[in-house]
């Protein structure tokens, strides 16, 4: 009887996450459909907060109950939450207010992308190290679990700020069908992207730390998986601008010989071309996301492998 309470337990565990989420979208939606109704604009943080947070979360929760080599307690997990949705976005918009180039062009663009990338990863980066002081047992799992967590609370704090935004913008225009646009495709991308490169930057950072209490080193390990983080974030952000101009040069409207961004539009794009962006948009992101997926789910069965292989006896 014992053994089977335990069993039961650790599938409840495990099934937690899937809880998590369907409560939180029957909330989310009644909580837009309340505010919808009677116009309440104090139940309007609601939606920002149950909309931005849900499925970072539910990430969380669900990698969490599948680490069973490592010992991140539920502060550590809360503290690199918070601190990457508040310091971390503090501290790398700042940082690209004020180091981003601010020209137009091919370079000016393409540095701009790629910057955006490098100061988020590197902003998040150091956030893990600050936290993972704290952890006693570093595995590379564990370095995986709580890069995901820094990436989560990054993501969703900066998914709340997208949707008051999307507030602002349309105050006199259906705000909660904006908002609610605007959570519903930022939840769907959340975990392919800051928690998929946060998870891979701690990975590599717990994978060449002392096990217990030591100190984090910069070895080429972790560089190039800084750089190609970096290089997936700003791929991904650049994405929307490549997207437009595939798709102009493949309905006749001609290839420019340019870096692409956001306002790309030449006119106001016709129907059949808002079709060829969108499936050009999607095709990048679900391709950028592949990527580093494929990469997470690697190293993670890499690691695992790793370490279940028993050491071999000395022959003495």
């Amino acid at each position: 009887m014992a053994d089977q309470s335990v069993g039961f337990s650790v599938a409840a565990g495990k099934r937690a996450w899937l809880a998590i989420l369907l409560a939180g979208v029957l909330v989310w939606l009644l909580a837009a459909g309340v505010t919808a109704i009677t116009k309440d604009a104090i139940l309007v943080p609601t939606l920002f907060l149950i909309g931005s947070f849900l499925v970072p979360v539910t990430v969380v929760t669900f990698a969490m109950a599948r680490l069973d080599d490592c010992r991140l307690t539920s502060g550590v997990v809360l503290i690199g939450f918070i601190a990457a949705g508040t310091i971390g976005v503090v501290v790398s918009a700042v940082t690209e207010i004020y180091l981003l180039p601010t020209g137009s062009g091919p370079i000016g663009n393409a540095l701009g992308f790629f910057g955006v990338g490098l100061i988020e990863e590197v902003s998040k980066g150091a956030v893990l190290v600050a936290v993972a002081w704290r952890v006693r047992e570093r595995t590379v799992h564990g370095g995986l679990v709580l890069g995901a967590t820094v990436g989560a609370g990054f993501s969703a704090f900066e998914s709340t700020g997208y949707a008051f935004y999307a507030y602002v913008q349309h105050t006199d225009d259906h705000p909660e069908l904006s908002i609610l646009q605007t959570e519903v495709s930022r939840a769907m991308l959340a975990p392919f992207g800051h928690l998929t490169w946060t998870a891979l930057l701690g990975g590599a950072l717990f994978a060449v730390a002392a096990p217990t209490n030591g100190g984090f080193r910069f070895t080429p390990r972790v560089g190039w998986t800084l750089l190609g983080v970096a290089a997936l974030h700003g791929a991904w952000d650049a994405s929307y601008g490549w997207a437009i101009w595939v798709t102009q040069g493949l309905t006749g409207s001609g290839w420019i010989a340019d870096w692409p961004d956001d306002s790309y539009w030449e006119g106001v794009p016709t129907k059949q071309q808002m079709w060829v962006f969108q499936v050009m948009y999607d095709g990048a992101l679900v391709v950028i996301g592949l990527i580093g997926v494929v990469w997470v789910v690697r190293t993670w069965r890499h690691s695992a492998s790793h370490t279940s292989t028993p050491p071999t006896a000395n022959a003495s």
